[in-house]
């Protein structure tokens, strides 16, 4: 049996409860939510997660715990013990938690049967730049909304 397979047979709680002892292997999982997106497509792009081995930065992709679901999101901002994540797809971030709730990082994720890293000085690049764009996301969709309700005021349904 090979590691990847074994690494995919492992249920998820077993996996994080591995990972707060220090001694998981990396799993490979595909997420459930369109948190992520566009970078991560549920249900499509199989994600390999580590147990967390450096610090954090701003633009890690995680996995942590809050409450009983297990979320993987972009870190957004850090201070002593605390972090605050957001999905690349999510308009709001999630409130500030433990550090200690963070299990592992994503490293790597497959599209289309090619693998695409996380770990790398280009991807943290591309991470902040989507984080650092925020405002002109929020903006678009603040607009984009304003737009369709406009339309559907000039142009209502018969």
């Amino acid at each position: 049996m090979t590691q990847e397979t074994l690494t995919r047979s492992i249920p998820m709680e077993i996996w994080c409860q591995l990972a707060r002892e220090g001694s998981a292997p990396p799993v490979t999982i595909c997420l459930e939510g369109d948190s992520m997106r566009p970078l991560i497509r549920r249900g499509k792009d199989p994600v390999t997660i580590i147990p967390l081995n450096r610090p954090l930065q701003k633009g890690d992709v995680v996995l942590f715990q809050l409450g009983e679901r297990y979320i993987v999101h972009r870190v957004w901002k850090l201070k002593p013990g605390w972090v605050q994540t957001f999905g690349d797809n999510c308009w709001n971030p999630e409130p500030w938690f433990p550090e200690e709730q963070v299990l592992g990082m994503v490293v790597k994720f497959s599209r289309n049967g090619k693998v695409h890293r996380l770990d790398t000085p280009r991807a943290c690049v591309w991470g902040r730049m989507w984080m650092a764009i925020y405002p002109i996301r929020l903006c678009y969709k603040r607009l984009r909304s304003l737009a369709g309700r406009c339309y559907r005021r000039i142009f209502p349904k018969k």
